[in-house]
C-alpha cells in the first residue's frame, strides 16, 4: 500500500470514528429523554389509590400522554440535531480524505440537496412520536383493565413498567440507528456521486458491520467493489440479485435497511484496499452465530474470503 493510500485510509478511519461517535451520542441521548419519561410515569402510578374504582382514567392517560409526548418531542430534536451533525459528516466523508491525497474538490462541488435531508429528519421525528404514541395506547389498555376490574393494580404497574423499559426504548433506539445511518450514507452516496466528475477513478466498496447477528446476505456482500455511480449486488434467497445503492438505501426494502450497521467505503480504481475480498469472521462471530460459521466455511471453498477468520 502507497503512503498516499495510507493516508486516504486513516482519513477514512477517522471520519469511521467521528460517525460512530456521533450515532451513539445520539441514541444516548434520546434514550436518556425516556428513562425520564418512565421515571416520570412510574411517579404518577405510585401516587395512585389502590382501589381501582377511584381512578380517574381519562385524567392518568392524559398525564402520561403529556409525559411521553414530552419525552418523545425532545427526543425528535434531538435526532434532528444528530441528523444534521451527521449529514455534514457523510459529505466530509469523501471532501476530506481526497483533500489528504491532493484531490481537493469541496470547494468545487455544488452543496448537497438538503431538501433530501429536510425529508429525513421530519421522517425520523415522526417516527419517534409514533413510539410515545404506541406505549401511551399500551399503557391506557393496561389501565382500563385495572379500572373495569379485570386485573390488580400491581400487575398493571409492573406491565407499565415492563413497557417503558423494553419495547418503547428499544424502538427508539432502533428508530435512531437506523435513520440517522440512513442519512450519513445518503449525503456520502450524493457526495461520491458528485465527486465522481472530478476524480473518475472513484469507486466503492461494501464493508459489513462486524456484528454479531448481522444479514448473511450483507456478510456475502462484503468486499464488494463497484464504480461510484454503481449499484452494489445484494443476493436474494428467491435467486438472482437485488440492487441496492449504498447501505440503508431509501430505495431499498425495510428488511435490508432497520438496524444496518454496513458502510460504503470509497477508494480509487487500482488500489489495493485494505482488506481485499470479504473480512474474516472474528472467533467470536464464528462462536457465537452458526449460521456465520457455515457462510465462512463455504465462502472459503469457493475462494471468495481469506482464511484467517
Amino acid at each position: 500500500m502507497t503512503p498516499e493510500q495510507k493516508s486516504f485510509q486513516a482519513a477514512l478511519a477517522e471520519r469511521l470514528r467521528q460517525r460512530a461517535r456521533t450515532m451513539l451520542a445520539g441514541e444516548t441521548q434520546v434514550l436518556k429523554q425516556l428513562a425520564q419519561a418512565r421515571t416520570e410515569i412510574l411517579t404518577i402510578l405510585a401516587g395512585l389509590p389502590s382501589d381501582y374504582q377511584q381512578w380517574q382514567l381519562s385524567l392518568l392517560v392524559g398525564q402520561i400522554t403529556e409525559v411521553l409526548d414530552g419525552a418523545t418531542g425532545r427526543a425528535g430534536a434531538l435526532f434532528d440535531t444528530t441528523a444534521r451533525d451527521i449529514w455534514q459528516q457523510g459529505e466530509d466523508f469523501i471532501d476530506k480524505p481526497l483533500a489528504v491525497i491532493g484531490r481537493a474538490v469541496e470547494l468545487q462541488l455544488p452543496l448537497l440537496d438538503t431538501r433530501v435531508l429536510t425529508a429525513m429528519r421530519s421522517f425520523g421525528q415522526l417516527r419517534l412520536k409514533d413510539v410515545g404514541r404506541e406505549a401511551t395506547s399500551k399503557i391506557g389498555a393496561q389501565l382500563s383493565q385495572v379500572t373495569i376490574g379485570a386485573r390488580p393494580v400491581q400487575d398493571a404497574v409492573r406491565a407499565i413498567q415492563a413497557q417503558l423499559a423494553g419495547p418503547t426504548p428499544v424502538r427508539a433506539t432502533t428508530i435512531v440507528r437506523t435513520e440517522v445511518g440512513r442519512v450519513f450514507a445518503v449525503a456520502s452516496e450524493d457526495r461520491l456521486e458528485q465527486a465522481a466528475d472530478l476524480v473518475p477513478e472513484l469507486q466503492k466498496q461494501w464493508r459489513r458491520s462486524g456484528k454479531i447477528h448481522s444479514r448473511w446476505t450483507h456478510d456475502l456482500m462484503d468486499g464488494q467493489v463497484v464504480g461510484a455511480r454503481e449499484s452494489f449486488k445484494v443476493p436474494n434467497p428467491g435467486g438472482g440479485f437485488d440492487m441496492m445503492k449504498c447501505p440503508h438505501d431509501p430505495q431499498a426494502p425495510a428488511e435490508q435497511v432497520i438496524n444496518c450497521g454496513c458502510v460504503a467505503l470509497p477508494t480509487m480504481k487500482g488500489w489495493q484496499v485494505m482488506t481485499p475480498g470479504a473480512k474474516p469472521f472474528t472467533k467470536k462471530e464464528l462462536q457465537l452465530d452458526g449460521r456465520k460459521a457455515a457462510l465462512d466455511q463455504a465462502a472459503k471453498r469457493a475462494g471468495r474470503r481469506r482464511e484467517g477468520g
